[in-house]
């Protein structure tokens, strides 16, 4: 490499100066090929990554890679005793009831009822866009979901995972009641 000269630009220099400028080579910086190709594999890796990580979470209910999914409920499901269906996230639905899940709720609120004895105050009525409830009517339940302000109904809960506690059970009624 050249010696480093100093350059004045006052007076009578100027015109030698404007030489040592003009004998100067100015070679550009090589840029690596290697460089683009390595972003761009960079960007569609992160690309698929959060795909995937997407695609879990949605599996497992939105609250991770590591929380387990409970099974999907379908027409032709077989409906055990201890199956789970729905969300496995608890902190969303957090509140609980148990009882015989019936069609119909009150007044427009709810789709469906969870008798808890054959009092009407103590049902439980609740709506769910996880769980067709409709496949599980008659079934003693355990329900976790989140509870929304009713007008008419005492307890309206939005049900977000559902277990089977017993198939095909007796509803309550008033002389079961009446015997309590």
């Amino acid at each position: 490499m050249d010696d480093l000269k100093q350059i004045n630009l006052a007076g009578a220099e100027v015109k030698e100066d404007k030489k040592i400028l003009e004998d100067v080579v100015m070679e550009p910086v090589q840029k690596s090929k290697l460089t683009p190709i390595l972003i761009m594999v960079g960007i569609f890796l992160g690309l698929g990554t959060g795909f995937y990580v997407a695609q879990q979470r949605l599996k497992s209910g939105g609250t991770g890679l590591l929380t387990p999914a409970t099974q999907e409920l379908t027409s032709s499901t077989t409906v055990k005793v201890g199956d789970t269906f729905g969300s496995a996230d608890e902190k969303t639905f957090r509140d609980q009831a148990e009882g015989i899940l019936m069609s119909g709720g009150i007044d427009g609120e709810g789709s469906h009822h969870i008798e808890r004895g054959a009092n009407k105050t103590q049902w439980v009525y609740v709506t769910s866009s996880v769980v067709d409830l409709d496949l599980l009517v008659g079934d003693r339940v355990t329900v976790w979901g989140e509870t929304n302000q009713g007008k008419k109904a005492g307890w309206l809960m939005d049900v977000g995972k559902l277990k089977v506690l017993e198939v095909n059970a007796a509803p309550a009624t008033d002389e079961a009641a009446n015997q309590d």
